[in-house]
């Protein structure tokens, strides 16, 4: 992975981040082909000087470096760990967000690593098939891959240097022509402008818009991955509803498979001394197969927990030189499988707001326009599924099983296509 450790930065603890060296003539030509297919920048803006910083070094954080390097701009990713992992076990890719992987370069690499998404069946705990959704066709495939090997495949899209790593984002300095970044242990870096892809929990949003603490929604989910030989036809992903409980089923490739686990209990729930594949064994006892067999080969300290969070949509995501992107901007609950999806289209908009605008300034005007109707629908529409996925009154649990099984299936794919046609 073309990553550089925190030791050798290659500038000093409280210097301006060097503006990228004059390119060769076939290094122009590589770039122009990303640039063109993003779009013409207008000539008032000499893209190449920017220098722009990205605090986080999740999906949508790297994204937002590949597209904006596909279209000229030096853009350098600040990560808070000393080794670049993306939390998470597996993911959703819709048309929507392997469109944009297609445009980065990166779809093919990312497909070979992944699983077929052709249909989505929603079933009931003993097993039987409430709605087989089909996902129809696209230009581009619908995947299910594991996040570490998107986030691999984007990394490998970046020059060396890129991405650094141990440099724990403590505050910004906005200046009159650009902004100082300054990171614990003293070091700081100043850049033209700042994107804060730091998360739900994002520094960078406390600091330019004030504190929003995210919105517990009532329950809790689990993720992990698993080898299992058998477990579902290859193509057919699925969600399984019972009582307050969920269990998601997602093929990632060969007889490799993510999945994950909801349950509604509160924020401060604690796993029992037997540990947390005891709990989930215990919890989802009874229910179809493969569920207990998937649980059963996930390693005990591989499976995640982690609150369902979100917050409401914000009237604005940024300040001067500084913006927000993927889940600093716009959170949302894991129902639809869009989080990942929603970052990845930020980042080429905003990549694609640079080379239309004939300023910086407004280029991320224009990228928060065009971006926050959008998620907020999104936002909103996946909170209330994951109301509707977590009833927990037998009656009402029992009705929504009943209604499921009874409309037709067309009704949720038109409806899927609306959100997975959408062109970053």
């Amino acid at each position: 992975m073309l990553l550089e450790s925190p030791i050798s930065d290659g500038y000093g603890p409280s210097e301006r981040a060097p503006p990228p060296p004059d390119l060769l003539p076939e290094e122009l030509l590589n770039l122009s082909v990303g640039a063109r297919k993003l779009a013409n920048k207008p000539e008032s803006m000499n893209l190449q000087r920017l220098n722009i910083g990205i605090i986080g070094g999740g999906i949508g954080g790297v994204a937002a470096a590949v597209a904006l390097h596909r279209a000229g701009i030096h853009a350098t990713v600040y990560e808070r760990a000393n080794e670049l992992r993306e939390v998470g076990a597996g993911m959703m890719l819709w048309p929507n967000a392997t469109r944009v992987l297609k445009e980065l370069g990166v779809l093919e690499q990312v497909a070979a690593l992944s699983g077929p998404n052709r249909h989505f069946l929603v079933r009931s705990s003993a097993g039987s098939i409430l709605m087989d959704i089909g996902l129809g066709h696209f230009d581009v495939p619908a995947l299910c891959t594991r996040r570490c090997d998107l986030l691999d495949a984007l990394i490998s899209a970046l020059p060396a240097g890129r991405v650094r790593l141990g440099h724990d984002f403590e505050y910004l300095d906005p200046r009159k022509s650009g902004v100082r970044v300054h990171f614990a242990g003293h070091a700081s870096v100043t850049h033209d402008f700042v994107i804060g892809a730091d998360g739900i929990r994002s520094r960078v949003r406390a600091q330019i818009l004030g504190v929003h603490e995210p919105i517990y929604r009532g329950y809790m989910v689990w993720r992990g991955l698993a080898s299992l030989t058998g477990a579902v036809p290859s193509g057919s992903n699925s969600e399984t509803w019972g009582r307050g409980k969920r269990f998601g089923i997602l093929g990632t490739g060969g007889d490799r498979f993510t999945w994950y686990a909801t349950a509604n209990t509160n924020s401060d729930h604690a796993d029992s001394s037997e540990g947390r594949r005891y709990d989930l064994l215990r919890m989802f006892a009874g229910w179809h197969e493969p569920v207990e067999s998937l649980i059963a080969a996930t390693e005990e300290n591989a499976i995640l927990k982690n609150g369902a969070y979100d917050l409401a949509p914000l009237k604005r995501w940024g300040e001067g030189r500084v913006m927000l992107l993927g889940d600093a901007a716009h959170p949302c609950t894991p129902n639809l499988g869009l989080g990942g999806c929603m970052a990845l289209e930020d980042a080429l908009v905003l990549a694609k707001s640079f080379c239309r605008e004939a300023t910086p300034e407004l280029a991320l005007r224009r990228y928060e326009s065009l971006r926050r109707e959008r998620t907020s629908h999104v936002q909103q529409r996946s909170l209330l599924m994951g109301h509707i996925g977590q009833w927990e009154n037998r009656l009402i649990a029992a009705g929504r099983q009943v209604v499921t099984g009874m409309l037709p299936a067309k009704i949720f794919e038109r409806n899927l296509r609306r959100v997975y046609s959408y062109a970053a």
